[in-house]
C-alpha cells in the first residue's frame, strides 16, 4: 500500500535543446521511463522486458550491455518497486534519481536519457545503499547537528511529537556578509509549498459554491483547444491533467524568474502539447497549479496574491509570507540567502524580481516556520474551511520542496498536527534532504507493521 509519494523536480529533467517542442518530447519520454520503472512491480517481468527493449532502452545502452544483463537489472528493480511504499523522484540536468521507500529502508535507482530523440534510456543503475540513518530521541539533537553540518551548515529544524517540542534550532547564517544567524523568524524561499495555498483557495471557492472540482477548463477560459477543454479542476489538482511540469521555454532567461504575465501563461497553456491524454496517467505538474491560480483570479475577482492575503494570510497572522520581489517591510538580513544558483547579491528572494506566471500558483513565494504552522492551523480551525473541505489537509502528510537557488524544505505532520517536523536547508544541494526523511517519519510516527491487526 502506497502511503508516501514525494515529487521533486528541481531543474530541467534532461539536458536537451531549449526549443519548447524538444523540451516537451524529452520531458514526456523521461517521465514515461520513470513511470514504467515504478510500475514494474505490477507487470509480468517478461512483458516489461519486451517493452523496455522495444521502446525504452536507447541504442547506446544496448550496445554497452547484454540482453541478459538488462533483464537481470529490470528484475532487481522490479523487486525493489514491489517492496516499496512510495518513491521520490529527483530530477536534475543529468538525469533522474528514484528513491524507493521500503519497509527495510530506501533503495536508489538512477537513469539518464539520451540527449536526442527518441530520448531512450542511456544508462540505468541501482546505486549501492547508504547506511540507513536511525534517529533516536536521546541523540536527536546531535544527529540533526551532524546532518545539517554535512549539508553545509545552514538551516532551521523544528521537531514536535504529541505536542512536545523536541528540537527547535537555527544553524549557520541567514546573511553571512552581515553576520546574521538563522533563527525561527528567518524568512525562507519555500519552493513549491505555494501549491498548498492554491489548493486551499480552490477549496474555499468550491465551499462558497463559486466553482466545482468537476468544472472544466472550458468553463473558466475562452478558446481552450478541444484536446484540453474537458480537463477538470480535479485533474489539475491531482496530477492527471497531462500538462508538462513547467511552462518555461527558450524565450525565458530563467525558468523560474523570467517574467511572463497571465495572458502569456494562458497562451502557452493552449499551445503546448500535452504529455498524455487527460485522466490516463498521474504525473505531477507545476503548470497545472498555475492554471488553478488563474482560475482563482478569474473566479475570485482579484489578483492571486490579494486573494491569499485576504482569505488566509491576514486572518492567520502570516505577516512574513509573500511573493518574490516583495521585501514585506523587512530588512535584508531577515531573509535567508540561498547557496545555489546566484540571482542577486545577496541571493535572497527580494532580489529575484516579482513572481512570474512561470511559477505563480506553485512557487515564487517566501515564508517562515511560524507562518507555515499558522497557515495549517488556520485551515483546520474551522474558521475558513468546513470539515469537508479541510479533509485535503487533515491527513498524514510528508512534503519536499526545493529550488535551484539553494533551498530545500521538508515537512511532516500527522492528521492532528500535534506531531510535525520542519527542516529548512539553504545549503547542501538537491537530494541531501532525502537522507533524513524516512528516519524522521519513523521516529515521530512509525506505521504499524503490515497485518498487525492494528
Amino acid at each position: 500500500m502506497r502511503y508516501l509519494t514525494i515529487l521533486l523536480w528541481i531543474a530541467s529533467l534532461v539536458a536537451v535543446p531549449t526549443v519548447a517542442a524538444a523540451q516537451n518530447a524529452a520531458e514526456q519520454a523521461t517521465i514515461g521511463h520513470a513511470t514504467a520503472l515504478e510500475e514494474l512491480a505490477a507487470r509480468p517481468l517478461e512483458e516489461a522486458v519486451a517493452e523496455f527493449e522495444a521502446n525504452r532502452f536507447g541504442e547506446s545502452f544496448k550496445a554497452q550491455t547484454t540482453a541478459e544483463g538488462r533483464r537481470s537489472l529490470l528484475a532487481e528493480i522490479r523487486a525493489i518497486a514491489e517492496a516499496s511504499g512510495g518513491v521520490a523522484l529527483m530530477g536534475d540536468v543529468d538525469g533522474v534519481t528514484m528513491v524507493f521507500d521500503g519497509a527495510d529502508g530506501t533503495r536508489t535507482v538512477r537513469f539518464t536519457p539520451e540527449a536526442e530523440a527518441p530520448y531512450g534510456i542511456a544508462s540505468l543503475e541501482i546505486l549501492e545503499p547508504e547506511a540507513p540513518m536511525v534517529l533516536t530521541l536521546a541523540t536527536l539533537e546531535q544527529q540533526v547537528d551532524d546532518f545539517v553540518a554535512e549539508a553545509g551548515g545552514h538551516g532551521l529544524v523544528f521537531v514536535m511529537r504529541d505536542g512536545e517540542i523536541l528540537l527547535e534550532k537555527g544553524y549557520g547564517m541567514a546573511n553571512a556578509a552581515m553576520g546574521t544567524p538563522i533563527t525561527a523568524e528567518t524568512v525562507f524561499d519555500t519552493g513549491s509549498r505555494p501549491i498548498d495555498y492554491t489548493v486551499a483557495a480552490i477549496l474555499l471557492l468550491a465551499q462558497q459554491g463559486r466553482l466545482s472540482r468537476s468544472d472544466t477548463l472550458a468553463d473558466h477560459f475562452e478558446g481552450v483547444p478541444a484536446d484540453r477543454a474537458g480537463i477538470t479542476i480535479e485533474q489539475l489538482m491531482t496530477g492527471r491533467s497531462g500538462f508538462p511540469d513547467f511552462p518555461a521555454n527558450d524565450s525565458d532567461w530563467d525558468s523560474d524568474l523570467g517574467w511572463i504575465d497571465r495572458t502569456e501563461f494562458e497562451r502557452r497553456s493552449w499551445a503546448v502539447p500535452l504529455l498524455f491524454e487527460p485522466g490516463s496517467q498521474d504525473v505531477h505538474s507545476h503548470w497545472a497549479f498555475g492554471l488553478l491560480a488563474a482560475i482563482v483570479e478569474r473566479v475570485g475577482g482579484q489578483p492571486y496574491a490579494a486573494f491569499l492575503r485576504q482569505n488566509f494570510f491576514d486572518p492567520a497572522g502570516m505577516t512574513r509570507t509573500g511573493d518574490y520581489g516583495d521585501a514585506l517591510g523587512l530588512n535584508v538580513t531577515d531573509f535567508a540567502e540561498g547557496h545555489g544558483n546566484q540571482r542577486g547579491l545577496p541571493n535572497i528572494p527580494p532580489n529575484w524580481g516579482p513572481t512570474s506566471w512561470l511559477v505563480l500558483g506553485s512557487g515564487g513565494m517566501v515564508s517562515t516556520l511560524g507562518d507555515l504552522q499558522r497557515f495549517y492551523a488556520y485551515l483546520l480551525s474551522g474558521a475558513v474551511l468546513d470539515e469537508e473541505h479541510q479533509s485535503w489537509f487533515a491527513d498524514r502528510r510528508a512534503q519536499l520542496d526545493g529550488t535551484d537557488r539553494g533551498t530545500e524544505l521538508f515537512s511532516f505532520n500527522t492528521p492532528d498536527y500535534r506531531t510535525q517536523a520542519y527542516i529548512f536547508l539553504t545549503s547542501g544541494g538537491p537530494g541531501h534532504m532525502r537522507r533524513i526523511i524516512r528516519p524522521m517519519i519513523d521516529l515521530l510516527a512509525p506505521r504499524p507493521p503490515e497485518n498487525s491487526g492494528g
